[in-house]
């Protein structure tokens, strides 16, 4: 990381705080929005999964296992311990159980996540939605290869992994099916990588589709990216959580962008 970007994000940060006008669902018209922000980002209700996946985090972060890691983001390959990836790309546990939340309540058939890592995030999304298909992108196999450890100890049955450069799977993955219900994009946190997965999904997402896009305050670049995204035709309102932005294909919601602080 930059000092340009340490520096935007302490500002960005304190521009949110002082900017999230529609904390608690305040000003926000829509009722289906109005519900989603009041009664699941502040749920604070611990469901059935949480314990068991938290276990499987904390025991990532405690391994000192070393890891021959191939990243097709910087093009750099080289070894890495376990808890160090753990500790550095590892979904914040609020954010994993607040994708739970929509997921569970939503009920997706299709679930398409964009960098596996460990499979934190990717256990909260199977956990939330059994009947649906959850299909997880992760290019490094020695990391894919730990992410599949937790699955089997976590009893996951519901996820298709898919390794290999992005770039590369996700256009024939998306041959295969019709339409996406939810999408994390949680891989290459750089303008142009986004960008590439954003406009590669897009045509697959429907009026009930949302898109979360992961550290989208992360540098100044992935800050344009979310930028852009929110600026697309076929989106219409979206939400910045900081951390998470959420975006929305709804022709019947207004363009807006919302900030919420959780």
């Amino acid at each position: 990381m930059t000092l340009k970007d340490a520096l935007y994000r302490l500002f960005s940060y304190t521009c949110h705080y002082l900017t999230a006008t529609n904390t608690l669902g305040y000003g926000i018209h829509s009722p289906s929005l109005y519900y989603m922000v009041r009664f699941l980002f502040y749920d604070e209700n611990a469901y059935y999964c949480f314990s068991s996946i938290e276990q499987q985090r904390i025991r990532l972060l405690r391994a000192t296992k070393e890891l021959q890691v191939e990243d097709f983001g910087t093009g750099k390959s080289g070894k890495r311990r376990l808890n160090q990836i753990a500790a550095s790309s590892l979904m914040p546990r609020k954010d994993a159980q607040l994708l739970f939340r929509l997921v569970n309540y939503l009920k997706p058939e299709t679930i398409i996540e964009l960098g596996t890592s460990l499979g934190i995030s990717t256990s909260y999304l199977s956990f939330a939605a059994p009947q649906a298909r959850v299909l997880t992108f992760e290019g490094s196999n020695a990391v894919l290869k730990e992410a599949k450890k937790v699955f089997d100890l976590l009893q996951c049955k519901n996820i298709t992994t898919i390794e290999g450069d992005i770039d590369n799977t996700l256009p024939d993955c998306l041959k295969t099916i019709n339409k996406l219900d939810f999408v994390v994009m949680d891989a290459n946190h750089t303008y142009e990588a986004t960008m590439r997965y954003f406009n590669l999904l897009l045509p697959f997402c429907h009026e009930k589709t949302i898109l979360v896009a992961d550290d989208i305050h992360y540098s100044v670049q992935m800050n344009r990216a979310w930028q852009q995204m929110c600026a697309a035709e076929k989106v219409t309102a979206s939400m910045d959580l900081y951390g998470l932005g959420l975006l929305f294909f709804d022709r019947h919601l207004e363009k807006h962008q919302y900030k919420i602080r959780i």
